[in-house]
Order: C-alpha cells, then sequence, then structure tokens
C-alpha cells in the first residue's frame, strides 16, 4: 500500500513539473529545420511542405524529452529538499531511544542526559 501511494504521488508530481515545464516555450535552433523553411517559403509544394512537417515535429519530439529531463530533473530535486531533513531529523530523534510497554502504553526511553553545572565565580 505504501509503495503505491509512493508511487502515485510521484506520478503526481511528475505530470504536474512536466506540465510546467511544458508550457514555457522553448526555441530550438536546427539547421535541418531551418533549410526546410528556407526552400518551402521559396517553393510552396507539396513535397516541401511534407519535408517541413517532418523537421517541425522533430523539433516537437526535442522539445517534449528536454521537458520530460527538466522535470524529472526538478521532482529528484524537490523531493531530496523534502525527505532529506525529514530523514536527518528521524535519525537524530532516534538515536539511541528505545521503547517499551507499559499498562498497554508505548514509553520511549531516551539516554540520560547530564546537566551542565554553572561555573560562576
Amino acid at each position: 500500500m505504501l509503495t503505491k501511494k509512493v508511487l502515485l504521488r510521484f506520478v503526481a508530481f511528475y505530470s504536474v513539473a512536466f506540465t510546467l515545464v511544458y508550457v514555457i516555450p522553448e526555441h530550438i535552433h536546427r539547421r535541418d529545420f531551418d533549410k526546410a523553411f528556407t526552400t518551402w517559403l521559396h517553393e510552396r509544394t507539396p513535397q516541401h511542405e511534407a519535408t517541413l512537417e517532418v523537421e517541425r515535429r522533430k523539433n516537437e519530439m526535442i522539445h517534449i524529452e528536454d521537458c520530460a529531463v527538466i522535470a524529472l530533473g526538478f521532482v529528484v530535486l524537490g523531493s531530496g529538499i523534502y525527505y532529506v531533513p525529514r530523514l536527518a531529523r528521524r535519525k537524530r530523534d532516534g538515536q539511541g531511544t528505545s521503547t517499551h510497554k507499559e499498562d498497554g502504553r508505548e514509553i520511549r526511553v531516551g539516554p540520560k542526559r547530564k546537566l551542565a553545572r554553572s561555573t560562576s565565580i
């Protein structure tokens, strides 16, 4: 159940991050696209239009791949920022403590700490 919940949360965050990254315009400058566009601009034939559409589709695929990688980076970075301090806090609070049950209740017993003496002269 926990794995399903974590996976569902990851997919939701990834979908939101991908959508936000995808709506940001990106200019992809490729020589093949420029050549196809220039050829189509000077001679508007069905063959040149088909070549331009192929190059436009390649640009769109490059944009989608870039967005996927950037969104994955955002999700991984955000998860790291969220989970690492929580894990550190849990490790810090859990060190040297033990639990035992007394009258059906769980009691946490930590290490005994010495009180600092004040040394005033």
